[in-house]
């Protein structure tokens, strides 16, 4: 069975009643912040505070309710404005932050100003997204950016409510994971493929943007060594068809001995030493222990392997 995840939004109500004693209509809220919405009036106090209202919502459960005189205060000052949809989302979540001084505190605000554009700045779903960012307002705005995705995805009506029907999830698995043999949920959750490809794609882009074949392989090489044996033996393919091709002789490297054919001929042009032949030829079988079926690589002949390329093969680019 396929992951459905606007199942749940279907069930926060029902989940709300059994953890709170009591079911929410965060629409009903969403209407009251429509002046804020479309930019008639900045943002007061009793805003924020309605959103702590044990009636309306349960989170003042989960984040500490702002003192009201101090907030008043405040935002007579600044008279902060989060209205119309802003075309820089930024722009809007930058100056708020700058008044609210809380990433958690503003993402609530703008969840319901602007439910569309924003979902509240939960660890949980952030750890179920895999979004991690090293500054805050990026980090907020790549995590909304990742519920559009899922927004868009699972057919949700707004990225507000993606948000929770992914906390209603997140809620109903960790209550299963204490039900032995109960773990149907979070079953489908990991076997859905569009989810861990999107899951997978936050945690390795960086990587894969960040680094060079042979740095990438080289960082994979003691948690992956067949993976990393594997990127690395690109790369040195590669690196030796630019050999083969500066040599000239229409070399074909995908022919049986063809390899050690160009070694020769590195050789004999005295572009390598008899040692660096020694060395080629071993990381060349370490790269087909990597690509091939079989035993794989060991971490240290990976690594050994990337060395030898970079040492004797980058050179190669300019010099043959």
């Amino acid at each position: 069975m396929s992951f459905d995840l606007k199942s749940y939004l279907d069930r926060f109500p029902e989940l709300c009643k059994g953890k709170f004693g009591r079911v929410y209509s965060f629409r009903a809220l969403e209407n009251k912040f429509e002046p804020l919405r479309v930019g008639k009036r900045w943002l007061v106090a009793k805003d924020v505070l309605n959103i702590f209202d044990p009636v309306q919502t349960p989170f003042g459960r989960y984040w500490s309710k702002p003192n009201e005189k101090e907030l008043d205060r405040v935002l007579k000052n600044v008279r902060l404005t989060v209205g119309p949809a802003p075309t820089d989302p930024r722009e809007v979540v930058k100056r708020s932050l700058g008044v609210l001084h809380s990433i958690g505190l503003v993402s609530l605000v703008l969840r319901f100003v602007h439910p569309d554009r924003f979902g509240i700045f939960s660890t949980p779903i952030m750890n179920l997204l895999q979004v991690y960012r090293p500054k805050t307002v990026d980090l907020y705005l790549a995590y909304c950016d990742e519920l559009r995705e899922w927004k868009e995805h699972f057919r949700i009506p707004s990225v507000a409510e993606t948000e929770t029907a992914l906390w209603t999830y997140h809620e109903v698995a960790s209550e299963e994971r204490k039900t032995v043999d109960s773990a149907s949920s979070q079953d489908e959750f990991n076997a859905d493929i569009w989810i861990q490809r999107r899951r997978v794609a936050q945690v390795l882009r960086p990587f894969l943007r960040n680094y060079g074949p042979l740095e990438l392989a080289r960082i994979l090489a003691y948690e992956e060594p067949k993976l990393a044996g594997m990127i690395a033996g690109e790369e040195y393919e590669r690196r030796l068809r630019i050999a083969a091709r500066k040599l000239g002789g229409g070399m074909n490297l995908t022919v049986k001995g063809a390899v050690e054919i160009l070694f020769d001929r590195l050789v004999e042009g005295g572009y390598i030493s008899l040692e660096d032949k020694a060395l080629l030829s071993k990381a060349w079988k370490t790269r087909n222990a990597a690509v091939h079926a079989g035993l794989p690589p060991t971490p240290e002949e990976v690594e050994n392997m990337i060395d030898i390329i970079e040492r004797i093969c980058r050179p190669w680019e300019n010099a043959v």
